[in-house]
């Protein structure tokens, strides 16, 4: 009988307000998934990377082939014009060794910016990935005014942590690009968004839109209705 009676304690998600805890969790399990795979990105998942730099048309380029350097979360990968290289890490804060900055002839103050820029993008990768599991578990609970709070107060903490990493990835991609040609005469380097950024990107866009739909239900506007008095 006690048994029975703890179970009956124990509140059952999506009580009320269920298409906005569906849409909100799925936004967030969606958001912590990508924040995930980014978190995890190169070289322990090598098809994922923040900034891709290319060497073209070098001083003394080995080959006539283009030779890169993928930026990754915990690590850093050189490749060839073939495709053929050399990964480093996954390590926490790592340092790009001097045989992997010479595939592309950069010096060590840009790999410096590059790998202090990583280490706090690593940092808030984690921090965005471990709200938005908060979030996506309070919006099953929306039938609970104090749980929609909390819910919505973290989906907001949420969505300018997810802005600012983009924003930091975003600016570490247009200094180097903008700053980088112009340290090494004689040479000429591409630099690229890696998909991790639009990943980010997406993720961004889908929390603030759950920030909306979160806030319609704390606040019973945009069409959501107030429940009876005993149904809080």
């Amino acid at each position: 009988m006690k048994r029975s009676l703890q179970f009956s304690r124990i509140p059952r998600p999506l009580l009320r307000h269920r298409y906005i805890g569906l849409a909100s969790f799925t936004i967030f399990f969606t958001a912590f998934v990508l924040s995930l795979l980014v978190g995890l990105s190169l070289p322990i998942i090598k098809s994922i990377y923040l900034v891709k730099i290319a060497a073209v048309d070098s001083v003394n380029p080995p080959s006539n082939s283009a030779t890169s350097l993928l930026f990754g979360v915990w690590g850093v990968c050189g490749l060839s014009g073939l495709g053929i290289g050399e990964c480093y890490g996954p390590q926490l804060g790592y340092t790009i060794p001097s045989d992997i900055l010479s595939l592309v002839g950069l010096s060590q103050s840009v790999a410096t910016i590059a790998e202090k820029t990583i280490l706090v993008l690593l940092i808030l990768h984690l921090v965005s990935s471990g709200l938005s599991t908060i979030v996506f578990v309070l919006s099953l609970y929306l039938h609970s005014h104090p749980a929609a709070i909390i819910a919505l107060i973290t989906a907001i903490v949420t969505a300018l942590v997810s802005s600012l990493v983009f924003a930091v990835d975003v600016v570490l991609v247009v200094l180097i690009r903008n700053h980088i040609n112009s340290l090494f005469l004689g040479a000429r380097f591409s630099v690229e968004f890696g998909n991790g950024v639009w990943m980010i990107l997406v993720a961004v866009v889908t929390t603030w839109i759950a920030v909306v739909i979160l806030s319609s239900r704390v606040c019973y506007c945009l069409g959501v209705r107030p429940p009876f008095p005993d149904c809080e």
